[in-house]
């Protein structure tokens, strides 16, 4: 009977008291309040202060971290990632162009639910916990500090272009580089005129002076 109602009739009689979330079983609902509301993280990687309820996502940290393990690959290009998810979402933003999530205080858009909290969080909210302990820098992520100090304070630049001299001290910035100067890739527009720019800044340099807007 249980397996008729998980599987074939779909039915869910497990509500969370704290979300929306509903499961067909109580040890899938005990599970969820446990690692989503009350916070339990009782594995702890060795190598940082990260720590999940699940033992499995302590493996994919160290694997995709600390082991740069990648055995994903990008039928589309030479793309690589530690996750069959980080794939995908690579995928829909950069080769499908798919962005589900929307912000409701700007016009930032992205393929992630997670990348969006993060956008609000730090662009909106102003949270940066993580600061650099050279200088005043402070992010919401303890990796954008690490870039930080490597690119900033270590002049540490990992990523060159193949087409000229230019070296990036992250990959995003490599990205962006090789989009704007090589490709002539313009994907930011002008939503008064037909105005098209390779970088933001330089859109909305073009709002402020044409059409003398300051959002």
């Amino acid at each position: 009977m249980i397996h008729e109602n998980n599987v074939h009739l779909n039915i869910k009689g497990f509500n969370c008291s704290h979300c929306d979330y509903q499961t067909s079983t109580k040890s899938a609902l005990k599970t969820h309040i446990n690692s989503k509301h009350l916070g339990i993280k009782n594995h702890k990687c060795n190598h940082c202060d990260y720590a999940a309820y699940y033992k499995h996502a302590l493996t994919k940290h160290l694997n995709s971290v600390h082991l740069n393990i990648k055995s994903f690959n990008c039928n589309y290009c030479d793309y690589q990632g530690s996750r069959r998810s980080l794939v995908t979402r690579h995928v829909k933003s950069v080769h499908l162009h798919i962005k589900d999530y929307k912000c409701s205080q700007c016009d930032y858009r992205t393929t992630a639910k997670s990348a969006l909290n993060i956008h609000i969080n730090s662009k909106h909210l102003g949270i940066k916990n993580h600061k650099c302990t050279l200088c005043d820098y402070a992010a919401y992520n303890k990796n954008d500090v690490m870039m930080h100090l490597n690119s900033v304070h270590l002049n540490i630049k990992s990523f060159k272009c193949n087409y000229c001299v230019y070296q990036g001290s992250r990959r995003s910035l490599l990205t962006r580089h090789v989009k704007s100067v090589h490709l002539l890739i313009k994907d930011y527009k002008c939503s008064q005129c037909d105005y098209k720019a390779t970088k933001k800044r330089f859109l909305e340099s073009h709002r402020k002076r044409v059409h003398f807007s300051t959002n």
